[in-house]
């Protein structure tokens, strides 16, 4: 979501006549883009900017992303960032429309009123109107929606980002079409909860994510392979969408679905509106329509009142269920959340490094003799990297449909193609192979 979010705010600095500077030292102008959903990430976001501001005084320092409470300057804004001395402005990602107005105030000398009333076929005031700069054409985002009405008792989000809302199906659909006449391959939909989505309308309005994958799915014609979405949430993974993905030709099997824990207790605890039942009971269909379906999740380690036995149910969830991947993070409390004020249930740093590292333990076997069973077949690879060697040949890596890992050796680089792979062993979470005899190249 973040990467998508600069890729806006990157076509209005470019269309405000900025020119890209390759490193923070040359700037005249860092804009940072923060993450808040852990207080490490805005931890990592100040470190960063202090030192930058510490080295190059006179550069000019803004700050969007979730971070940001009240867009504006020093003047014009009451946010609590600015009792950082070393920020000029801040702006919530949905008002960057106002960011020409903003800078106006920061270079004066330059004349920034220049600014296109439309973006693509959109009003600039409209956040999703605003066509990206996309920096990779093969493989893009587009985000189907904003905000988050769930209210995770963790989750600090639904403050930030605001409540849900979404776009129009003919909307989306119309900027995914002009992606892929410009070389999308790959397009991922990006959403707090993408399967809330509810074709413009509010929260209360029908769920339609079903009709959308559908509606998209049609670029197949034009060229589009690959149709990903991040993040879907088990209360509202409803069978319309498990039919709608065993029909799409550009499908993929590979599910992020975040559990966040596996008892039912904690779950409960945790505001999560569903059970451990209910997410078992969604992995079962997909996987009967999906059999080779790679699954990755979302946990937390430690809760405030996680005991050993609800530790043991996460344990025996994660066994029986069979993840390809787990983001697994230690519980550290999120200011201004509900589970930040559990300080009596809060469980020992040295206990949830103890259960973090079991149960990471879990992941990494099931990954490993997940990804064992490719050995000695083909895959289609989606190249997104490739370097030279010292023995004179590329090393190619990129993912599989299933999300996997995979990187090969050749005689050039496959940047941007989709390329069958024959999978020759198996490092962790990383797949090597060789092109196939007869190799085919898509793209």
């Amino acid at each position: 979501m973040n990467y998508s979010d600069s890729e806006r705010v990157a076509k209005i600095l470019d269309k405000l006549g900025f020119v890209e500077a390759y490193i923070p030292e040359e700037a005249d102008l860092v804009i940072v883009n923060t993450c808040s959903v852990r207080q490490t990430a805005e931890n990592k976001a100040f470190g960063f900017m202090s030192n930058l501001k510490k080295q190059h005084p006179n550069i000019i320092l803004g700050v969007t992303g979730c971070m940001v409470r009240q867009t504006g300057d020093r003047k014009s804004s009451k946010d609590k960032l600015f009792q950082h001395k070393i920020l000029n402005f801040v702006f919530r990602i949905e008002d960057m429309a106002k960011l020409a107005k903003i800078l106006e105030q920061q270079f004066p000398e330059h004349d920034l009123k220049k600014l296109p009333a439309h973006f693509g076929d959109g009003s600039l005031e409209n956040y999703f109107k605003i066509a990206p700069k996309v920096q990779n054409n093969v493989q893009v985002f587009v985000p189907i929606m904003q905000g988050c009405d769930k209210f995770c008792t963790y989750c600090i989000v639904p403050y930030t980002r605001g409540r849900e809302k979404s776009r129009k199906i003919l909307e989306i659909y119309e900027e995914c079409k002009n992606l892929v006449k410009n070389g999308a391959k790959e397009i991922t939909l990006l959403g707090q909860n993408v399967n809330s989505y509810t074709d413009g309308e509010s929260a209360r309005g029908k769920r339609c994510f079903a009709k959308l994958l559908l509606k998209i799915d049609k670029l197949h014609e034009l060229g589009l392979s690959r149709l990903r979405f991040t993040a879907p949430h088990p209360q509202d993974f409803t069978d319309d969408v498990i039919t709608a993905l065993a029909e799409m030709k550009t499908s993929c099997p590979y599910i992020h679905l975040p559990s966040q824990h596996g008892s039912n207790t904690t779950l409960r605890a945790m505001g999560r509106n569903y059970s451990v039942e209910k997410y078992e009971e969604i992995i079962k269909k997909l996987r009967e329509k999906m059999p080779n379906l790679n699954l990755a999740t979302d946990i937390i380690v430690g809760f405030p009142g996680e005991t050993d036995e609800q530790f043991q149910e996460l344990c025996d969830f994660a066994q029986r269920v069979n993840f390809g991947f787990s983001y697994t993070a230690i519980f550290s409390p999120r200011k201004n959340t509900p589970a930040a004020r559990m300080e009596k249930d809060f469980i020992p740093n040295s206990v949830k490094k103890e259960r973090f590292h079991k149960f990471d333990e879990i992941i990494k076997k099931q990954a490993f003799a997940m990804r064992q069973k490719y050995v000695g077949k083909t895959l289609q690879i989606l190249v997104e990297k490739s370097e030279p060697t010292t023995n004179g040949l590329y090393k190619n890596s990129g993912r599989s449909r299933e999300f996997l890992e995979v990187w090969f050796e050749s005689g050039r680089s496959f940047i941007g193609k989709e390329i069958e792979i024959e999978i020759e062993a198996a490092q962790n979470y990383v797949l090597a192979g060789k092109p196939v005899v007869g190799l085919k190249v898509v793209g």
